[in-house]
């Protein structure tokens, strides 16, 4: 009864929505001017994630010998880096600065990028190099995924502390929109790559090209980062305590003690959202590829959810600044457990309908 009364609540101030103030609007605007290469760096971040699951085909046999359960046990790779990133990079950012953190990420980001397509690949009688470039692919993913983690946890730090308080979910938000601007992105290079040199001349040689193009918005980020101010909350803080890092472990402590609660919950709610970004948008896009939907329909659906979970953002952070965050996330939980189901078994039985997989794929995880 009471989530039903939260989600009411939730369609309540959705349906009100209007448009968003004057002076928070002219936030947003001058947080995109100082901080866009922020949201740069992280649009690199998941174009990387989401551009090996669209050449999983081709570093299956490039990399893995073949073998499926390879390739994906290579991808996640960089989840079992990412916790570690996440500590050493936020720690980095909390003893000298978020911009320094940032500028680290962003050269580790492109290093274990680029680095994956310039890799030699082996083949008869050089089985050899096959096992040296799996390693080598194993460790950039690794340090791709200490890069990821450091990226994800120093930007949105930063855009809590510089977002205005009447727009800090909106603020954040623009997370949520680079994040499916990656994942659209991925999509148009890989289609184009696809379309420009054909399906065999990929599997053989042209999944390099989509690696290798993420060096020109990274480098983009790199220059743009070198001039961010830093928060002035970190100033204040740094200027204010000259002991910070041991009250900064103090203040984990408590936080840990005292809410512990509200933590579970965020950490459950991220675990939500990364089993719907990962299982829809990179594995569930292999699935349609190896069972007969086209790259064009495949394309069609995937822009249909990118599009949609980037129109509705900033205009669901608007809610979240109304009503209260804990609303809006009870709200995508519950749709998401209750519809999970049903729209994968319409994909599983209709892989090659477009219309099927639009509603179920595309409407359904936008």
């Amino acid at each position: 009864f009471c989530c039903l009364k939260q989600i009411v609540r939730f369609l309540g101030h959705l349906c009100s929505f209007a448009a968003m103030g004057s002076q928070s609007a002219a936030d947003l605007v001058n947080l995109l001017t100082i901080y866009w290469s922020l949201l740069l760096g992280n649009i690199v971040e998941w174009y990387e994630y989401a551009i090996y699951g669209h050449l999983a085909v081709a570093l299956e046999r490039h990399f893995f010998r073949g073998s499926a359960i390879g390739v994906w046990i290579g991808f996640g790779v960089t989840f079992l880096a990412r916790p570690l990133g996440g500590i050493v990079l936020g720690a980095i950012g909390d003893k000298f600065g978020r911009s320094v953190a940032v500028n680290i990420s962003i050269i580790g980001m492109l290093i274990g990028t680029c680095g994956q397509g310039c890799l030699p690949t082996g083949g008869p009688g050089r089985e050899w190099l096959t096992d040296l470039s799996l390693a080598l692919l194993v460790i950039l993913r690794f340090i791709q995924g200490l890069s990821a983690a450091g990226e994800i946890v120093t930007i949105t730090t930063y855009l809590t502390e510089v977002s205005s308080h009447r727009m800090i979910c909106r603020g954040v938000a623009l997370i949520a929109v680079t994040v499916n601007l990656g994942f659209l992105s991925a999509k148009a290079v890989s289609f184009a790559v696809e379309a420009i040199f054909g399906e065999a001349a990929v599997e053989e040689w042209a999944w390099r090209i989509p690696f290798l193009l993420a060096i020109i918005p990274g480098m983009i980020a790199v220059i743009g980062r070198r001039g961010i101010p830093e928060s002035g909350m970190f100033l204040a803080n740094k200027a204010a305590n000259a002991h910070a890092e041991e009250k900064a472990l103090k203040k984990v402590g408590r936080a840990l003690s005292g809410y512990w609660p509200n933590i579970l919950l965020g950490m459950f709610g991220v675990f939500g959202f990364a089993v719907v970004q990962y299982s829809c948008f990179v594995w569930t896009q292999s699935f349609l590829a190896t069972h007969g939907m086209t790259p064009g329909n495949r394309m069609i659906v995937g822009l249909i959810a990118r599009l949609l979970q980037t129109v509705l953002a900033i205009p669901l952070g608007y809610v979240a600044d109304i009503v209260g965050i804990g609303s809006v996330m009870v709200f995508g939980a519950i749709t998401t457990t209750v519809l999970a189901i049903p729209f994968w078994a319409v994909i599983l039985n209709n892989p090659t309908n477009l219309t099927a997989v639009a509603w179920a794929f595309g409407v359904g995880c936008g």
